[in-house]
């Protein structure tokens, strides 16, 4: 008789991207934007000034979410999906909720949240699929999306075949 152990949790890895580099160029054009008025001023601006004050901390999130990057991952543990990026984002998605899981390239909207070459995060609006809880490294072409009754999910694992593989022998359990 062969016994097999497995593991409580498995781990799968985002497929690699450009993400952390887009956060980091959007952190610098706003830090930029931020700093380009004060120092362009001959004598004290206080507009300039509030300007820094006021981009500063957006400059912030983005280089923090750039920190974050590397953290992005998607577990499998026995009664659930769970996708992470760092601190910021985790969707749990129990297995007896999911419907469907499919790869989808989805339409951009002109509505956006954490959505630039490379990384798509929290929930985004798309024109066909509505809002989809992203946490991948795309944000519009491969995406796997998982629907539940209640919402979808979109991620991009780098070995997508094992990731679904697992997941569905997960859902039979």
């Amino acid at each position: 008789m062969d016994i097999q152990i497995q593991p409580s949790i498995q781990t799968f890895k985002p497929r690699p991207s450009t993400g952390q580099l887009s956060l980091l160029l959007m952190a610098g054009i706003i830090l930029a934007l931020g700093v380009a008025p004060v120092l362009a001023a001959e004598v004290f601006s206080t507009s300039a000034l509030i300007t820094l004050i006021i981009l500063s901390p957006v400059a912030f999130a983005f280089l923090i979410l750039a920190v974050w990057f590397p953290t992005m991952r998607y577990e499998l543990d026995p009664d659930q999906v769970i996708l992470r990026y760092g601190p910021v984002l985790t969707y749990r998605i129990p297995y007896r909720e999911i419907r469907t899981i499919r790869r989808r390239n989805l339409s951009m909207t002109i509505w956006s949240t954490i959505r630039f070459p490379g990384i798509a995060l929290f929930k985004v609006p798309y024109a066909d699929a509505g809002d989809v809880k992203m946490c991948a490294t795309a944000a519009l072409n491969n995406i796997l999306l998982i629907e539940t009754a209640t919402g979808k999910f979109g991620l991009t694992p780098a070995d997508e075949d094992a990731f679904v593989a697992a997941v569905r022998a997960r859902m039979e359990t």
